[in-house]
């Protein structure tokens, strides 16, 4: 059984998609089978890994939808081995459209029994998800079995933290297996004192469900996005490179209770830092 990870903040611009790509890219570096599938109409994870469907090219669309496509056959692998992703293209704006007009219960199991499709074939699926708990958000949650909050080292970013943490504690009445893998705190610029203030903030109020690593600001990030590649594969001996492999060895020792025997295999070593 994989484990179903959603990606959910509800404010944009804090590392969700950067987070999805490289901690799945990890995770398959270290020899797992990862599914991504971006759950955003706005299609980031896709252009980030160099894949933009244009409308009417099979995606993860038709990988909800369609009921004649196995979603597994619309997956495309890329680099590193392990790794594949369920694209999105601008067709995914009339998801929410076509989720509003049914009962939302129904579309969501639906939702979720697609993406269960693929647990026999994966270690861990990562949801991408819109920011804000728009109706894909909330097909993310019902078909994930854990949650990963990225949080901006920012104070402005803080508001909503509580926020998102109480909204998926409500959808366990839905979706009890749905458990928080973690809080991962992003965007650290280590010369502030304000950056660091906010860490300490984040671990007094969540305490263990805050991931020990912190994944650092670098523009890093962007020349891995404009590549169309993971950055352990742009910079495979970077420090930002070496922060999301602690991230996964971090999510692989988070096993919830309950996990199936397919619950991740643990990371590789950290590689060397350089700057």
């Amino acid at each position: 059984m994989a484990r179903i990870v959603a990606i959910i903040n509800q404010k944009g611009g804090v590392g969700k998609t950067t987070t999805a790509v490289n901690l799945g890219a990890a995770l398959a570096r270290a020899h797992n089978r990862v599914a991504l599938v971006d759950l955003d109409p706005r299609a980031d994870l896709s252009s980030y890994l160099g894949l933009s469907p244009s409308s009417g090219q099979v995606t993860v669309y038709e990988a909800l939808f369609d009921q004649s496509l196995a979603p597994r056959d619309i997956l495309r692998p890329i680099d590193p081995p392990g790794l594949f992703v369920l694209p999105a293209s601008a067709d995914l704006v009339g998801a929410e459209m076509l989720l509003m007009k049914t009962p939302a219960v129904e579309q969501f199991n639906r939702c979720a029994a697609r993406l269960h499709s693929l647990d026999d074939a994966f270690d861990f699926v990562l949801l991408d998800s819109p920011p804000g708990l728009q109706m894909l958000s909330l097909c993310a949650l019902s078909a994930a079995r854990e949650v990963i909050i990225p949080q901006q080292c920012s104070f402005l970013a803080l508001h909503g933290l509580r926020q998102i943490v109480d909204n998926i504690e409500r959808m366990r009445q839905s979706n009890p297996e749905l458990v928080i893998a973690g809080i991962l705190l992003t965007m650290q610029d280590r010369r502030t004192v304000h950056n660091r203030e906010v860490i300490e903030m984040v671990r007094q109020a969540f305490g263990k469900a805050v991931f020990r690593t912190v994944i650092p600001l670098s523009v890093r990030y962007q020349e891995a996005a404009a590549a169309g590649r993971p950055i352990c594969v742009y910079a495979p001996n970077s420090r930002q490179a070496q922060a999301y492999n602690l991230a996964a060895m971090e999510l692989v020792r988070r096993r919830p209770p309950g996990a199936g025997k397919r619950a991740g295999k643990p990371a590789a070593a950290p590689c060397t830092a350089q700057p």
